[in-house]
């Protein structure tokens, strides 16, 4: 477990404290670098809430097909350069999906996971191809088998997401 002090700037737009300090993994780590947004500067994680999720599927669900196909390619090739070329092709799509914020979990499934923070905790969202829209969510420790059903209320966004991770704020707020 490493444990990270990260400098960020208060901006208008973005209310976070000067300073936010949390334990991360490696894992963890990798992820806070891989799903950020910017804004004027400003690098903040991305969270998803199920409708923001919903709301970038249909590009999910677009470079999703794409992997699967060619991982399907990639089983029959046999030829060196031919597999080189074929994993570059998979490696180009699978970073779109990073550059999105989530992460492909099972490429035969088409399982795809999103960064989220419910009630003050990070989780994933979950989707697997041939869903029609992202329903569910786990723990991190979890897998698709640990899947519950999401509720759009229990997710915070980003600026809130942050500020309870922080410890700034304890819980959600409910309008």
């Amino acid at each position: 477990m490493l444990s990270l002090s990260v400098p960020l700037v208060s901006e208008s737009t973005f209310d976070v404290p000067k300073q936010a300090s949390c334990a991360l993994d490696f894992y963890d780590a990798k992820l806070l670098f891989l799903n950020t947004i910017k804004s004027d500067g400003l690098t903040l994680p991305i969270f998803f809430t199920p409708s923001s999720a919903n709301g970038a599927l249909s590009q999910v669900r677009g470079v999703v097909e794409r992997v699967i196909a060619i991982k399907k390619e990639a089983d029959s090739v046999k030829d060196d350069d031919a597999m080189t070329d074929t994993m570059e092709r998979m490696e180009k799509e699978i970073k779109k999906l990073e550059e999105l914020g989530c992460i492909l979990k099972d490429m035969s499934l088409g399982l795809v996971d999103f960064p989220a923070v419910r009630l003050g905790t990070r989780v994933w969202l979950c989707w697997k191809m041939n869903e029609e829209k992202v329903e569910f969510w786990h723990n991190r420790d979890e897998g698709f088998a640990g899947r519950k059903p999401a509720v759009e209320l229990e997710f915070y966004d980003d600026d809130l997401a942050i500020r309870s991770l922080t410890g700034e704020i304890v819980s959600k707020t409910r309008t």
